[in-house]
């Protein structure tokens, strides 16, 4: 199964920012910045191809938590899902988060 399966786009941002959910409802990520509803607003644009400014510096923390160059956080989830849901192994979720992690902070890095 592929990430996209789970984590498909479009994305889209709750009323206040906090959290990212994928186009079939997945919580994403949870958004940790001085403004959230901005960053947020602004990866969905990245995540979606529809705009939004690219980030010079990205570093991942923990295995999970992606740092922007202006100090926000996101931190990534849908891990219950992947196993509770989708009936995945641990290491078949472990699998799939990695490679979704992998392929925002590609589409996030300037």
């Amino acid at each position: 199964m592929n990430f996209k399966d789970i984590y498909s786009p479009p994305y889209k941002t709750d009323d206040m920012g906090l959290y990212i959910k994928s186009a079939n409802n997945v919580t994403s990520f949870t958004i940790a910045a001085n403004n959230p509803k901005e960053e947020a607003d602004n990866i969905v644009a990245v995540l979606n191809g529809t705009g939004g400014k690219k980030y010079k510096h990205l570093m991942l923390y923990g295995g999970h938590k992606i740092v922007t160059s202006n100090a926000s956080v996101l931190i990534t989830r849908g891990l219950g899902h992947l196993l509770g849901i989708e009936g995945m192994t641990l290491e078949e979720a472990y699998k799939t988060q990695d490679e979704f992690i992998e392929w925002t902070m590609k589409q996030l890095q300037e």
